[in-house]
């Protein structure tokens, strides 16, 4: 047998929908079926407990009522024997006369003088004779004879003798076994006295009591069950609050045929509703699956023909989901469609993708070069090196892309490694770099740009400094003659518009500005420049906005996250004007910075060394004090980096590596393993030594 994930779709449909109906019915019988049960039980324990508090009720009023006539009786017997009636033969008349069963004359230590019976019996043994002054009446007891009776005594007027009347509740079983046969569930009805003794006890034949009375007077009032015999008790409470219980045992027998016949309609019930859930499931299934097996042909036709002109039969406006999926299907056929004529068009880039690939190739060497040539470079114009050093840097990094898009399909393409680094300093080489080499009649202004750098984000340097470069560009391109740079700051972000007085964006083109391979009143455009800008500035988390006003001009928005100071960076320090602080680095200039911040501090401890082996040669001559901090450059000519010497001797936070490579990943890394601290050499002017206790 299959698996379920090996079997066709529409069996899995069918199966679940199938299954979720059966199981829905099942379970709606079986909390029908739980909830009707206990109703029904719950019922059928109230009912009997309304007939015995019913029969309780009555057993009570009976009582009472023979308990007026026992007193009534021995008030009247109260008179006769002050008035001296009492005679043995009168005695016996009054019996029958007021309905009692027996009258008794005692003395008043209980001796029996007259009876109406002819034989005198004991005093009632319970009667408290010491405190007794006026009228006892006893609850029902069965006495020495087995008769259930009710004892009611009385002082006679003058105080010498005892009357006693005694009531037979002779009609007590009779009551008992009506109500055993009223029922045909009753099976066993008993009343027992408040000593616990049973008064009255009717069962039906063959019923054997499975519980002992003793264990029974010890439930609480209501319904237990034993078995399929429920067993109720009710207490029986007369005005004299004489108390009684009364045990009925019930049989479930018709109550459990009843609960049979109930399970036996909700089994019927379910069946049905299983059935009937079976015919629904294949008429849904083959409803649903009737647009997929449409599609199923569809995609069946085209993977034999290749044709990808033909389309699904779908419905408008239809909130079907199947419906939209043929929607999708038929979208995505007219896209193939469109693909398939671009197939032609790609294989005559081929030629031009080589071509871009031998470029690459051959640009490498004179780059390479050109680098090492700038870095032997000693020029007093240190702002237009620093441009060209840019605009190489720029150029290595579109060859590496170009170099990326171009690899075979089994080589890995290479994608720019993100940087934390400065924003000022990246945007104003951009900046530089188009202001030397705008025409006359063109201008090139920034506003807001901070020439204390401040602002860290995470970015990909040499994507965004091109992306900034072709708004630049295709701002002059487009006519104008005025471009402005306009940054913003805030907590979590920085903005940069780059606003134009060009001739604007037509409306009807504006949507269409960002997507590859648009390009529109260039002749040379490639359509990738401002689509290579947004993905620049959404790379990061940024988004890349433009606003235009046909014939006044254009504003692009970047707007890119803001990071917060990173915790390596330093750019201050505290010391005392004796501490010894050494500097390292290979740029006299930088060397010369160091030691005018040093001589206007008054700092008499700094040192100075434009190399490692310099420095090396200061430690074995002097003791490296351990207040001793260290300054020094990471790229120094020599063998060993500035990260070896902080790392070989443990300096942590008493070594700061001050670098233009400040940016490159690695070296941040280095920095947070040593606990060292890390300085941009663009920061070294806006640097400050605090003295300590001045």
């Amino acid at each position: 047998m299959n698996s379920f994930s090996q079997m066709k779709f529409s069996r899995k449909i069918f199966a679940a929908l199938f299954g979720t109906g059966a199981g829905a019915a099942i379970i709606i019988c079986l909390i029908l079926n739980s909830t009707l049960s206990n109703f029904r039980v719950s019922e059928f324990e109230d009912s009997y407990i309304d007939h015995m508090n019913l029969l309780a009720k009555a057993l009570s009023r009976i009582e009472e009522s023979q308990a007026r006539i026992a007193f009534n009786a021995a008030q009247f017997l109260q008179i006769q024997e002050a008035q001296g009636q009492l005679t043995p033969f009168k005695i016996r008349d009054l019996a029958k006369t007021l309905g009692v069963n027996r009258i008794t004359l005692y003395d008043r230590n209980g001796k029996a003088l007259e009876s109406s019976t002819g034989t005198p019996g004991a005093l009632f043994t319970d009667f408290p004779n010491e405190s007794f002054q006026s009228v006892y009446q006893s609850a029902l007891v069965r006495g020495e004879d087995g008769l259930v009776g009710q004892h009611t005594i009385m002082p006679g007027l003058d105080g010498k003798h005892l009357i006693e009347v005694v009531i037979y509740f002779d009609d007590l079983t009779q009551l008992l076994r009506e109500m055993a046969e009223h029922d045909e569930d009753n099976l066993s009805i008993e009343l027992v006295g408040i000593k616990g003794e049973s008064l009255g006890h009717i069962q039906k034949t063959g019923f054997v009591r499975d519980w002992d009375l003793g264990e029974g007077l010890t439930w609480k009032e209501g319904v237990h069950w034993f078995g399929d015999k429920m067993i109720v008790m009710t207490a029986v409470k007369n005005e004299n609050q004489k108390h009684y219980r009364l045990l009925t045992t019930i049989s479930a027998r018709a109550l459990n045929a009843e609960l049979h016949k109930m399970q036996i309609t909700l089994l019927i019930l379910a069946a049905v509703l299983i059935v009937l859930s079976a015919w629904l499931s294949v008429v849904l299934t083959k409803t649903l699956l009737r647009k997929v097996e449409a599609i199923r042909r569809l995609l069946n036709q085209i993977s034999a023909t290749q044709d990808y002109s033909h389309r699904v039969a779908v419905t408008a406006n239809s909130q079907d989901e199947l419906n939209d999926l043929g929607q999708n299907l038929n979208n995505m056929l007219a896209t193939l469609q469109s693909h398939q004529a671009r197939l032609i068009e790609s294989e005559r880039d081929k030629a031009r993708t080589q071509i871009a690939a031998q470029v690459a190739h051959d640009i490498r060497s004179p780059l390479m070069s050109m680098n090492m040539a700038l870095a032997q470079i000693e020029t007093s114009q240190q702002e237009p090196l620093a441009i060209l050093k840019s605009a190489v840097a720029r150029v290595a990094g579109i060859v590496q892309k170009l170099s990326a898009s171009t690899a075979q399909p089994d080589e890995e393409p290479g994608t720019e490694a993100p940087k934390l680094t400065l924003m000022e300093p990246l945007i104003l080489s951009v900046y530089n770099e188009h202001r030397v080499r705008k025409l006359d009649n063109q201008k090139l202004t920034y506003q807001g740009i901070s020439t204390t750098p401040h602002l860290w984000s995470v970015v990909q340097v040499i994507e965004l400094q091109t992306a900034l470069s072709n708004m630049i560009n295709n701002a002059f391109e487009a006519g104008a003659s005025e471009v402005t740079l306009l940054m913003s700051e805030a907590p979590k972000k920085w903005t940069l518009e780059i606003k134009d007085n060009g001739n604007g964006i037509p409306a009807e083109i504006i949507e269409r500005i960002f997507e590859r391979s648009f390009t529109s009143g260039k002749r040379t455009g490639t359509g990738l420049g401002l689509f290579q800008a947004k993905a620049a500035v959404e790379w990061c988390g940024g988004s890349l906005t433009v606003k235009s006003i046909p014939g006044e001009g254009t504003s692009f928005i970047a707007e890119i996250p803001r990071e917060k100071n990173p915790s390596w960076l330093c750019t201050s320090l505290e010391v005392q004007k004796d501490q010894v602080i050494a500097f390292v680095d290979d740029d006299q200039n930088i060397l010369k910075t160091w030691q005018e911040k040093s001589t206007s501090m008054g700092l008499m401890g700094a040192v100075f060394f434009d190399s490692v082996k310099k420095f090396e040669m200061y430690k074995q001559q002097h003791s490296w004090p351990n207040d001793a901090i260290l300054m020094i450059d990471q790229n120094l000519g020599d063998s060993k980096k500035g990260l070896d010497v902080i790392h070989e001797m443990a300096l942590e936070k008493k070594a700061i590596l001050c670098t233009t490579d400040f940016d490159e990943k690695w070296i941040q890394d280095q920095i947070r393993q040593n606990k060292a601290c890390l300085l941009p050499k663009l920061l070294i002017s806006q640097f400050e030594f605090k003295i300590r206790n001045s």
